[in-house]
């Protein structure tokens, strides 16, 4: 009887693995791939609305040639975008309008993606059952990086379809070779950046260090590319990676010598990395953590305040980024004001973004401004629901919950502190703007930036409460979705100044329901169903996440 089981039990079959040295390079390129198209995909509707808009709100060359020189004299947006080299001319302009910013954002997701892909896979345990297969660490960092590169490329090609149908709009008019390497100029930047994460990955023992490494890294090309423009001082981007960037040049004078010195800092980086990788142990780094370390035991007598301690770095970070935005903004109110009054081209563009007119210059500017508090703060939003859910995933919250820790008095706490921290944000935004534009004069009362800035909270609330929700839903997309009503919300608004977009598709993003103040009154009607909303959500994710199994990575 036994025998005639086993004779008709099904038999299990395994499917043979066809180039087992190349899996983890397809692997990684699966898994990255869709991030870049999605980001390519952004990237090109920005290009888009960027350029129609800067065409159609200066449609003729005197228009153009005169806020040329007053852009040429606005260190602020000099020091972020870049000189301003003949955007009298469409294309120019466009390129200049987006170039800067795609670099920036591109760099940031690049690192960001390589120190994930390579010290968080290895610092969370999944890359030594990579090693245990057919390769070794030398060969495995090589095929990581070929994977990210993979998808840089499909990034690429996605990016240059966008710009050469973008080109193709009459208004703009360049051609299909200027929009190759346009989008190949942009994703230049992000080839850099990749190279530079994947090496901290090698140098520091935890994927947070490799990632403060990395970023430091970015924050100094910016800082001396910044430099050498707001300085007149073009011999010092020969110093600066982001600075290469910029000296091609794309759609104006293009000048691909400068993808020679990227294509060399490039390799230079992936060689050390590949060295580096074959040459420690699995786990181990250039810059070690020390192996003991003096017992601290402050703020850990309860759940709230062992959160503060847990965050309270991260916090800070975010509170003072947040109060420094509003200072550096502050400070150029006066002179965007000035290039406000002498072009009524810029007007109409800040108009069609905040969707008010007929008000004080100064005060349409910093609507501006506190839309761009707004969409910072719901990044700390979605960065606080995040770390929820790594505690959760990482097997940390276990260590709580088998004391005499309820899951709702920890996520309660959580959910408090991340509210105060994006309070005192917020507050403290709306203060720092009116002590720097009281500096110049201006004449705009506290308390209405205090309202702003108090305004500016709600849609980070609105994003908790989605993050919340998912947590308890949908636990493994949870970082997912909040971001996502970030980059949903802040792309709805920023095509919409430059394209006619249907009224249901506006009605998706939040900011469509939140003023921009104190451009425009705040709507406290509107901003109490946000946070109506955003509390339902949060009830809904509470009563699910304390009913289902804890779910880890």
């Amino acid at each position: 009887m036994i025998a005639k089981e086993v004779a008709t039990a099904p038999r299990i079959t395994f499917k043979q693995f066809h180039s087992p040295g190349t899996a983890i390079g397809r692997f990684v390129a699966r898994r990255t791939m869709r991030s870049a198209v999605l980001w390519a995909m952004g990237f090109g509707v920005f290009v888009a609305s960027k350029s129609i808009g800067y065409a159609s709100a200066y449609p003729t060359l005197a228009a153009r040639t005169k806020v040329a020189s007053s852009f040429a004299h606005n260190t602020g947006l000099i020091a972020l975008l870049g000189y301003p080299r003949h955007i009298e001319i469409i294309a120019s302009g466009a390129a200049w309008n987006t170039m800067g910013a795609i670099a920036l954002i591109g760099s940031i997701w690049a690192f960001l993606l390589a120190t994930k892909t390579f010290r968080g896979e290895e610092e969370a345990g999944r890359w030594e059952l990579l090693l245990a297969g057919q390769t070794t660490s030398r060969r495995a960092a090589i095929n990581n990086l070929i994977g990210l590169y993979a998808s840089a490329a499909v990034l690429y090609v996605v990016m240059a379809v966008s710009f050469i149908a973008v080109g193709r709009v009459h208004k703009v008019g360049f051609g299909t070779e200027s929009a190759l390497f346009f989008a190949l100029a942009a994703v230049s930047a992000i080839a850099i950046f990749i190279a530079v994460g994947a090496l901290a990955s090698q140098l520091m023992p935890t994927r947070s260090r490799a990632a403060a490494l990395a970023a430091s890294v970015f924050g100094l090309s910016f800082l001396v590319r910044a430099m050498a423009d707001t300085a007149n001082l073009p011999w010092l981007l020969n110093f600066s990676p982001l600075g290469w960037i910029e000296k091609m040049q794309p759609l104006y004078d293009s000048r691909p010598i400068w993808l020679l010195p990227t294509g060399i800092l490039i390799v230079i980086l992936a060689a050390a990395t590949f060295w580096l990788a074959g040459r420690r142990d699995l786990g181990a780094s250039t810059f070690a953590d020390k192996d003991t370390a003096k017992p601290r035991f402050g703020l850990l007598n309860n759940s709230f305040t062992m959160a503060i301690r847990l965050t309270r770095a991260t916090s800070l970070g975010w509170i003072a980024a947040i109060t420094a935005l509003g200072v550096f903004f502050g400070l150029l109110a006066k002179t965007v004001t000035q290039v406000f009054n002498d072009s009524s081209g810029a007007q109409r563009a800040i108009d069609r973004l905040s969707h008010v007119s007929q008000v004080n210059d100064a005060t349409l500017f910093l609507g501006v401004v506190f839309f761009i508090v707004m969409t910072v703060l719901m990044a700390c939003a979605a960065s606080a629901i995040g770390k929820l859910r790594d505690d959760e995933a990482e097997g940390y919250l276990d260590n709580l919950l088998v004391r005499p820790v309820s899951r709702l008095r920890w996520l309660g706490d959580r959910l408090i502190l991340a509210v105060m921290v994006i309070l005192a944000a917020g507050l403290l935004s709306g203060l720092a703007v009116w002590a720097s534009t009281a500096s110049q004069h201006l004449g705009i009362a506290f308390n209405t930036l205090a309202l702003a800035g108090l305004n500016a909270v709600v849609p980070a609330l609105f994003t908790l409460g989605v993050g919340v929700f998912a947590l308890g839903l949908l636990p493994r997309s949870t970082s997912l979705l909040a971001y996502s009503v970030v980059a949903w919300s802040f792309l709805i608004q920023l095509i919409s100044s430059g394209l006619n977009l249907n009224h249901w598709l506006l009605d998706t993003s939040v900011f469509t329901h939140t003023a921009l103040s104190p451009a425009a009154s705040p709507r406290w009607g509107t901003n109490s169903i946000l946070i109506v909303i955003a509390v339902i959500f949060c009830i809904i994710g509470a009563a699910r996440f304390n009913s289902r199994d804890i779910e880890v990575e």
